[in-house]
């Protein structure tokens, strides 16, 4: 039986108030499917307690009492912590439903609701899965202009159908200038306010400055535990890595991303002094451009283990902000956006991506060109064609899918990483004939 029902606001429809239980058991069940699946690895004790904080996240925004804010990718977390709220980054959602094997129901049910297949599969994602009454409910959303511009469009969707306001960040294209700086702090500023008001929450600056401070140890820890991933051989396997997304995790701000953070260094430092890797005889360090298929690890453990390329570091970890000053919080946010080496001109993301070859000691790049995300796969081709009048390095651009598994055929993709492989051994037997 269910228990007294309540009416959601703007709107004769009826939602009973055991669904946020039945949600909350519904995902609990599908994280402990994903806790004990098989994996080709011994997992570090972070990145455990990384899949536990992004686990409790998701339960604390099904809570009756809890405020939750939707945000897109890179509306500062800080803000939302700040004032007690829970700041739910919804694309994440569809990396955990494609996780736990949601994604082909989510996203059937976002092309019945007609939302066009030509668009981000994330967003698409959240559309079927609002559709299905399995996300919680947003109190207010925020997106920004970057990277996404499918974000605003969707979230204006969303606010229309929860009855519930939506502010947008615009961040602006000249990232090297002071009025760029203050124009964006001046966003971020109105912007929490008005979250705050619309929510009823209480807002302070002094608790952002708190909560920056929580940034800033992190910022720390992970610098570090980046610099120790410059050594070769590597002693993290990519596959692992690449799933803390440090420059776009929403727990910046969090005492649990202070701890993880702090795990993740001690780990890699002492496997560090104790010379361990987990791929013998490594024989290519490559980089990782963009994010991942979050359905299975496959092309991972093709490359690492059966081909002995490590992916020795992945652009989405790169920490490219200074740490911030708490006692000019909004400025620094700022600050800490506008260093995003994806907004701006092409040249940035090149010298970016330039820095990390060097960096790293990478022999190829791979860059995954996700299906709908127009602003990564427009920026591959001048990527790599800027990168070839500086260096001779290989450059394979990979079509596939992070989210929807019926697009993945994994034959296709091991003959393309073959091919790609080949080209790394044929430049160093090359290399070594000169």
């Amino acid at each position: 039986m269910r228990k007294k029902a309540k009416f959601s606001q703007g709107k004769n429809i009826m939602i009973a108030e055991t669904d946020r239980q039945e949600q909350r058991r519904f995902f609990s069940e599908q994280f402990q499917k994903r806790i004990k699946k098989s994996r080709g690895y011994s997992p570090l004790k972070s990145s455990i307690a990384r899949e536990r904080a992004m686990y409790k996240l998701l339960m604390e925004s099904f809570r009756d009492n809890s405020t939750v804010i939707w945000k897109s990718t890179f509306f500062p977390s800080e803000i939302i912590y700040a004032m007690d709220a829970v700041p739910l980054y919804i694309e994440s959602f569809s990396a955990i439903a494609s996780a736990v094997g949601l994604s082909t129901k989510i996203l059937h049910a976002s092309d019945k609701a007609g939302f066009s297949k030509d668009s981000c599969t994330f967003l698409r994602g959240v559309m079927g899965a609002s559709n299905n009454n399995i996300l919680p409910r947003p109190d207010a959303l925020v997106s920004s202009s970057y990277y996404c511009d499918g974000d605003p469009k969707i979230f204006d969707i969303f606010a229309e159908k929860y009855k519930k306001p939506h502010f947008y960040l615009h961040v602006p294209y000249e990232t090297d200038t002071d009025e760029s700086v203050e124009l964006l702090a001046e966003q971020l500023e109105e912007i929490a306010f008005n979250l705050a008001r619309e929510t009823g929450k209480e807002f302070s600056v002094d608790k952002l400055g708190e909560i920056i401070e929580n940034s800033n140890e992190a910022h720390i820890n992970l610098q570090k535990a980046m610099e120790i991933r410059k050594q070769a051989p590597s002693v993290v396997l990519g596959g692992e890595a690449i799933d803390y997304i440090a420059g776009i995790s929403q727990l910046w701000g969090s005492k649990q991303m202070v701890r993880i953070s702090k795990l993740l260094y001690e780990e890699l430092a002492e496997r560090a002094e104790n010379a361990y890797t987990p791929v013998e005889d490594e024989k290519y360090r490559l980089l990782w451009c963009h994010l991942r298929p979050y359905y299975n690890d496959d092309v991972f453990d093709y490359l690492e283990m059966e081909h002995k390329a490590v992916i020795a570091f992945e652009n989405v970890n790169l920490i490219t902000w200074k740490e911030m000053d708490p006692q000019k919080p909004f400025r620094s946010l700022a600050e800490k956006l506008l260093t995003s080496p994806g907004i701006g001109r092409s040249e940035r993301m090149t010298a970016s991506i330039s820095k990390m070859v060097s960096d790293y000691k990478i022999d190829g790049i791979i860059w995954m060109a996700s299906w709908g995300c127009r602003h990564f796969n427009s920026l591959s081709q001048v990527v790599k064609d800027s990168l070839r009048k500086e260096m001779d390095i290989p450059f394979f651009i990979l079509d596939l899918e992070c989210v929807d598994q019926t697009n993945y055929s994994g034959e296709q993709v091991r003959t393309r990483l073959d091919a790609f492989i080949e080209i790394l051994a044929e430049k160093r037997q090359f290399a070594h004939i000169e």
